[in-house]
Order: C-alpha cells, then structure tokens, then sequence
C-alpha cells in the first residue's frame, strides 16, 4: 500500500486510524458491484481490503481499544465468505483460460460436466455471501469501525511514535517467519546445516509436494501477512525495504500457484470420481509440468531464505527506518 508523504514524527495512534480507514474505505466501496455481480474484481478487492483490514487491527491492537463488534473472529467469518466465493472464481478462470483450451473432443465432455458442477456450486457459494454481507454480523462490523473512526480510542501505547517502535513491531513478525516449517520443505540437515534436496522425477516430486502442500499453504498465509504488514510501513524505510516487499509478494504469488493446482486437481478428482491422469491427461500432464515449473522456481527462493546472511541483513533492514539511517 502507498501512503502520501507522512511526518516521521506521526504517533502509532494517529497512523492506526489512517491504515483501518483507507481499508474500511476500500471494503465499503465494493459492496455495490459485489450485489451486482457482473465483475470478479470487486469481490477480489473487499476480500484483500478485509484481509488488510484484519492484518491492520492485529498490529495495531496494543495501541486501540475497538468495540467489541469489531474483532479478529468477526471479520475473518467475513472474510471467509468472500473467500469462498472467491476461491471458486479463480478455479473457474483457470479452468476456462489455462487447460480448456489444451484438450481434444473426448476429454472436452468431460469437462463440460466439472463446468456445469462448479458453476452450480458458485452460484450456491454466492447466495451464501449476499447473506452474510446482509447479515447482522457484517453490519454490526461496519457500525463499529465507523463509530471507531467517528471517536477513535487510544491505549497509552498509542502515543508512542511511530518511528521508535518499529522493529519491535516488525521484527517479531520476521522472526516467526523464519521459523516457519515450510522452509525445510524438501530439505535435510545434517552437521547442522540444512540441505536443499533435488528431486528430478516428476511422480516423486508430485508425492512429496502432496503430501508438504499444507505445509506450504501455510507458509504462504503467512508471508501475505508479513507483506501486508510491511506494506503499512513502507513510507519509514529505504528502497531496500520496498525490494523485500515485492519479494515477499513474489513468494506469495509462487506459492499460491502451487495450492491453487492442489485445490483444482482435487476438485476435478471428486467430480469426476477418478484419478486425474485417466480421465483428464492433457490436464494431468499439464499439471505435473507446473509442479516442476514451480519446485525450478521455489528452490533458489527458498535456499535465498534460508541463508544465514540473507535472515542478518533482513532482520538489520527493519531495525534501522529510514530518519535512524540517515543519522
């Protein structure tokens, strides 16, 4: 997210209220087009403008006092639902425009049937979300946020500047990050040191990506959290900061290919009711592929992360904003 030139000296309290505002304002703005349905990207943007939103109100949380309406459990039942929704859109994307186009007539019938479910399934999954966005919970929401920016409350905490706590704010983040057991997907360590393995044969790598792809799901949640929350603070930093943004974004990306082919396959299978490779083998073909596109891409990315060097000069980056560097 880029924010207008700020005042290094602004206090944590005061740029809360700018970040849960720009967001409440981004999820409010969609509603129309979403009820309208005509257009996926309204729905893909009130779901990134409730995740911020919630990612907002975690690191922001020591420095707030919010009504109670407005809480972690609340909005994530929010956003779960436009997630849902969601979710079933990009399968019907990627189905349309990625492997539609490569199947012969035989295996177009078939697919013609996981059209047709996954179209009723979606239509079921977006009756759900007009009912939640026409719920009491969502409105309850909306009402909190708005009298918190109507009468924002502050802790003490919130006086501080914004400035001088920002490694403590950020570090922790990184930290835990870095502990992630995704990391050591398809890694050994031995005398201490950790391993990248290569796997060449695709039906290895195919087994061991499913059996690490929650693994690494997960690991991707959390890099979107680590880069939402370095996004809110990218004004304090250097251009180096602004690198490790569209890096985390890169590695949120690659990682989301991989679950999105995981959900799909899994999808078709229980559609179909067969093993993938029978019934569809263009796409399965083309699937197997992918995961050797993606495992050719995620091992330097990973090997980079896993660097002792790389976790030094990462965790130094966030300690020193941009006024402490120039001193």
């Amino acid at each position: 997210m880029k924010h207008q030139p700020l005042d290094l000296s602004i206090k944590l309290g005061e740029y809360s209220y700018q970040i849960i505002q720009q967001n409440f304002q981004r999820i409010v703005e969609q509603e129309k087009a979403i009820f309208e349905d005509k257009d996926p990207e309204p729905l893909h943007q009130m779901r990134v403008g409730m995740r911020r939103l919630r990612t907002a109100i975690q690191v922001f949380g020591s420095a707030i006092v919010l009504p109670k309406a407005v809480s972690n459990p609340s909005i994530g039942k929010t956003a779960k639902s436009l997630g849902e929704t969601r979710d079933l859109d990009v399968l019907q994307q990627e189905l349309i425009s990625r492997y539609q186009p490569l199947l012969d007539n035989t295996e177009l019938l078939k697919f013609e049937k996981v059209l047709k479910r996954l179209q009723k399934k979606r239509d079921r999954s977006f009756l759900d979300l007009q009912k939640t966005l026409n719920g009491d919970r969502y409105y309850d929401l909306k009402q909190g946020i708005q009298s918190w920016l109507d009468q924002p409350r502050y802790t003490m905490i919130g006086d501080l500047v914004v400035r001088e706590v920002l490694p403590d704010l950020l570090l922790p983040l990184i930290c835990q990050l870095f502990l992630h057991q995704g990391w050591l997907v398809g890694t050994t360590i031995q005398l201490e040191k950790v391993t990248v393995i290569a796997i060449e044969n695709s039906e290895e790598l195919h087994q061991h990506l499913e059996k690490f792809v929650n693994a690494l799901h997960d690991l991707r949640k959390q890099m979107k959290g680590i880069r939402y929350q370095a996004e809110f603070f990218s004004g304090f930093y250097e251009a180096s900061y602004l690198e490790r943004i569209e890096e985390f974004k890169a590695i949120q990306e690659i990682l989301g290919q991989l679950h999105d082919r995981e959900v799909l396959r899994q999808f078709l299978e229980s559609t179909l009711n067969a093993d993938l490779a029978q019934v569809l083998p263009t796409v399965n073909q083309t699937m197997e592929q992918e995961q050797i596109t993606f495992w050719q891409n995620w091992q330097p990315i990973q090997q980079h992360y896993l660097s002792l060097e790389f976790r030094q000069s990462l965790r130094s980056l966030l300690s020193t904003p941009i006024d402490i560097a120039h001193a």
